[in-house]
This record gives C-alpha cells, sequence and structure tokens, in this order.
C-alpha cells in the first residue's frame, strides 16, 4: 500500500542526520505526482518521455508550475530509457538529443533532467553500451544535474565512467 509505503520512508528519514527526499519516481501524469505530494514524497519525477515532445513539455510545465511554488522540486525524463528486455531493438531510438533538451529545459523550468545516454530499465537482453560522447556533451551544455535511470545491470565501470561524465544522481531498482 502506497500509503503505508511512504510512512515507512518518512520513519526512515527520521532516523538519519543526512539530509533526505522522498522521491516519487516515474509519475505519469499530473494527478499521479499530485496524490504522491499529497501523501507526503517532498520530490517528484513527472514522466512524459513516452509522449511527443510538445506534449511533454506542456505536462512538464503544468506540474513545475504546481509545485515549484511548494519548494518541490520537479526531474522529468528527455529521450525515453525504455526496458532491458528489448534493448537491443530499442536502444537507439530514445537517445536524448541536445537541443531538445536545451529548449526543453529552458520551456518547462524543470531542476533536474533523466537523460537517455544508454541504459534500460531492468534486466538487460544484450549488453549495455553507453553514448559517453554525448553524455559529455550534455553534461556541457545543461546546468543542471543529470540522472541517469537504469543503473542496474550497468556495471560499476560504466556507473564509475558515467558519474566521472556528468551524472550526479543514478536509479538503480532491479540490482
Amino acid at each position: 500500500d502506497i500509503n503505508h509505503f511512504v510512512n515507512m520512508l518518512r520513519s526512515y528519514a527520521t532516523q538519519t542526520s543526512l539530509p533526505c527526499s522522498i522521491h516519487w519516481d516515474h509519475g505519469r501524469s499530473f494527478e499521479i505526482v499530485s496524490h504522491a505530494i499529497d501523501i507526503g514524497y517532498n520530490s517528484l519525477m513527472i514522466d512524459g518521455s513516452a509522449y511527443s515532445f510538445e506534449e511533454n513539455i506542456r505536462m512538464t510545465r503544468e506540474v513545475v508550475d504546481k509545485f515549484h511554488p511548494m519548494c518541490i522540486p520537479v526531474e522529468a525524463e528527455l529521450g525515453h530509457v525504455g526496458f532491458g528486455f528489448e534493448y537491443e531493438e530499442t536502444r537507439d531510438s530514445g537517445l536524448t538529443k541536445k537541443e531538445e533538451a536545451l529548449s526543453y529545459i529552458a520551456e518547462t523550468g524543470i531542476d533536474c533532467l533523466a537523460v537517455a545516454v544508454g541504459t534500460s530499465h531492468g534486466v538487460y537482453k544484450g549488453t549495455p553500451h553507453l553514448e559517453f560522447d554525448l553524455l559529455a556533451d550534455l553534461h556541457r551544455s545543461i546546468e543542471i544535474p543529470l540522472v541517469l535511470h537504469g543503473g542496474s545491470g550497468t556495471g560499476d565501470d560504466n556507473l564509475k565512467r558515467a558519474v566521472e561524465t556528468g551524472i550526479q544522481k543514478v536509479n538503480l531498482f532491479t540490482d
């Protein structure tokens, strides 16, 4: 139950002196992320990456406009981090494009950007191959933190290099 889960996370967060956030990941609609904030999450990701570029901007801007005045950080995804079971078939089609990323950030006002640079969610069917040149170019051009989704199964060497190349947050799940 999601209400029980957020209370458990809040309990853990109060047991440390470290700064913590309770982050809702991959919210696919305004209603979903609004509910997450209503029940106690204090950070969110709106994920419009499966929609058109224009619709992704529209829905992300709506979320930023609603939650920034409440001091809630907003992460979003541009490009599309697919699924490991279809890695070989879909890896290249969703890579983040720099010019779109710059426009997207300017039009939405997001706090951090999840980029698609060759990772996938879940267990890989194939060998992960990250686009480090693309990541380096994005890092040089973008002033907000970059996030890597699909870190599980990517390999320690790839993750280390991704962080050295500009990733500031790595998401892991299946590992």
